[in-house]
């Protein structure tokens, strides 16, 4: 499609900086509000109790030993979020008291022999890491790119402020181990060799940022923009035009927004050239997907390594929503930032970007009066692409996901059912645990959450749901109150010779009826994951706050499952429920609301 492509032609390409950032700028940093100038200030003082840590080469390996990622990367991207507070807090205060840890904190960072963290240590996609880093053919994976955006911006937002031989060390090694290996090396992310994902335009993003830092001629600025407008083009020409992240709402900030991030950054070295890119229908839905996708305040539909709780809108939301003149989403963002502020100990609070940008667009966003535009949603949203079909009435959401087992950070889960009321879960995606090395491995499909018997789907034991592209459903009927679908394929076992799910929408009253009808020599069986404790009956599961009645179910079984995993307790109380509901051969089943303190008719 070359969208990019095409709004730069003709379009001078000049060398920019980010002097705008800089800490000299006080209209800027004068205006941030009050509450958030002294979260970041606070922030910062704890973090001077706490050292940079060194990564040993016995840390880097850690990963290779046990599997385990969180103790390497919490020290890693413990010393990068400190780096980047410190610079804010500082730019904000203007006292020069945090630029002696500042300094240390660069130093520690250019004394890392690699940015790589240990499970991206490769160079060809998904084959095995190497143990050691080699630092003399840099990796680019997601977080080294990160790494030299934090040190980029560092450089460019304090400026004489910092020690001159550091900041010509940040622009050595920002050449040696990003731009370099950018315009020598080619990594899969890049484009040419295969499915792209986030990676494409979230390190994409970060070299922009380093290279629009450093003082490139002109021409090693445009061999760079040219590299990175092929990637973002490459990328957007695989995604579809409902503007769907087959990565979930976790992902559309490391997806769709790092997309906005380019472009943000094309538009500073080509004045302004991605108007007509932003006008553009697909970037349009690439922008509000996340707003389809809402449920009510910080929960959103998950599938995939997604987590329900995605977070709340920020500055790069309300920016991506005033670009493409989504006002909605615009007054949508301003109320959860206002809401949300600075929240400086979150672990994925590092980029230096990122905080920049809300500080620059705080006053405009506080300022905004778009309140009377009030998010309406929408009664039916269908994506086509993933086969995610949403439908809402009053304070109902129910989501269907009928695609393919080939989304990227994939579960197996077409056919699955999730259920809101309100923002109470009712039918539930579990979402992922920590990633280990064993989650990007042969073994993924051995972790539960991954499995379709853990997900509202019927199975056929001992034959669950397969991983791949041609396992997915066939023959999909979508309207603006119920879809249906085969899912036989989905199970890549000649034994299951058909298998129907139909799913009803009452509009009236948000009541749900499901059609399970198979043909098959396994006996099939019907998981259902909840968060709230089933009480079974003969042929009614009731829970708190809403119950299911079946037609056609045998003895239905109760499973109780521990959460221990810290990813998922961020969401989930343990324990969760799977309920096991065995048929014969077609089953039917309907789900009706209880208001609190009602008790079920056993």
């Amino acid at each position: 499609m070359h969208l990019v492509k095409n709004a730069l032609k003709g379009c001078n390409v000049t060398p920019a900086s980010f002097s705008d950032f800089s800490s000299s700028n006080r209209a800027l940093y004068d205006e941030v509000d009050e509450k958030t100038r002294r979260a970041y200030i606070k922030n910062a003082d704890s973090m001077l109790k706490k050292g940079y840590s060194e990564i040993s080469l016995p840390l880097f390996r850690e990963f290779f030993a046990t599997g385990d990622r969180k103790h390497h990367e919490t020290l890693y991207f413990f010393k990068r979020r400190k780096l980047s507070v410190l610079t804010c807090a500082e730019a904000l205060e203007n006292e020069g008291r945090f630029i002696p840890e500042i300094e240390n904190g660069i130093y520690s960072l250019l004394s890392e022999p690699s940015w790589v963290i240990p499970a991206h240590n490769s160079y060809i996609r998904d084959t095995p890491q190497l143990p050691t880093p080699d630092i003399s053919r840099p990796v680019l994976d997601l977080f080294a790119c990160e790494s030299g955006e934090i040190l980029a911006l560092v450089k460019e937002v304090l400026g004489t402020k910092i020690d001159p031989i550091l900041k010509k060390d940040i622009e050595f090694e920002l050449m040696r181990r990003v731009i370099r290996p950018y315009l020598e090396d080619h990594f899969w992310w890049m484009g040419g060799c295969g499915k792209l994902n986030n990676w494409s335009v979230w390190c994409t993003q970060n070299v922009l940022v380093a290279a629009i830092s450093l003082p490139l001629s002109e021409k090693e600025l445009s061999l760079v923009i040219k590299k990175a407008v092929r990637t973002m083009d490459l990328w957007l020409d695989e995604y579809k035009k409902d503007g769907c992240c087959d990565e979930g709402a976790s992902y559309y900030h490391a997806a769709g927004l790092a997309l906005f991030g380019c472009l943000y950054l094309l538009d500073r070295v080509a004045n302004g050239a991605m108007t007509p890119v932003f006008e553009n229908e697909k970037i349009r839905n690439i922008a509000s997907y996340i707003e389809k996708v809402f449920v009510q305040d910080d929960i959103y539909l998950n599938f995939a390594d997604c987590s329900p709780k995605a977070g709340r809108l920020s500055a790069r939301e309300f920016l991506f929503a005033e670009k493409c003149g989504n006002e909605e989403m615009m007054a949508h963002a301003r109320k959860d930032y206002i809401k949300e502020t600075y929240k400086g100990e979150e672990d994925n609070n590092y980029n230096l970007f990122y905080m920049l940008l809300a500080l620059s667009s705080d006053k405009k966003i506080r300022t905004y009066k778009g309140e009377s535009k009030k998010r309406k949603a929408l009664s039916f949203t269908d994506f086509p692409s993933v086969g995610l079909t949403i439908y809402r009435e009053k304070d109902i959401t129910l989501a269907v996901k009928s695609g393919s087992n080939d989304d990227s950070h994939n579960h197996n889960d077409v056919g699955s059912i999730t259920l809101y009321k309100g923002k109470k879960p009712l039918l539930i995606d579990i979402g992922v645990e920590t990633y280990t090395k064993k989650t990007f491995s042969p073994e993924r499909y051995t972790l539960f959450p991954m499995r379709s018997i853990y997900h509202n789907t019927v199975n056929f034991p001992p034959v669950e749901q397969k991983a791949g592209k041609e396992f997915r459903v066939t023959e999909r009927k979508v309207s603006q109150s119920s879809i249906s679908f085969h899912l036989e394929k989905a199970y890549g076992d000649e034994r299951i010779e058909s298998y129907v799910r139909s799913v009803f929408f009452n509009r009236k009253d948000g009541s749900i009826k499901v059609k399970d009808e198979t043909s098959s020599s396994l006996s099939p069986c019907l998981s259902i994951i909840t968060q709230e404790e089933p009480e079974i009956s003969e042929n009614r599961i009731s829970f708190p706050s809403f119950e299911i009645n079946f037609t056609g179910a045998e003895k239905i079984e109760k499973e109780i499952i521990e959460i221990s995993d810290q990813r998922l307790m961020k969401m989930w109380k343990s324990p969760i429920y799977r309920c096991l509901v065995p048929f014969v051969k077609d089953l039917e089943w309907k789900i009706t609301y209880r208001e609190q303190g009602e008790k079920s008719e056993n």
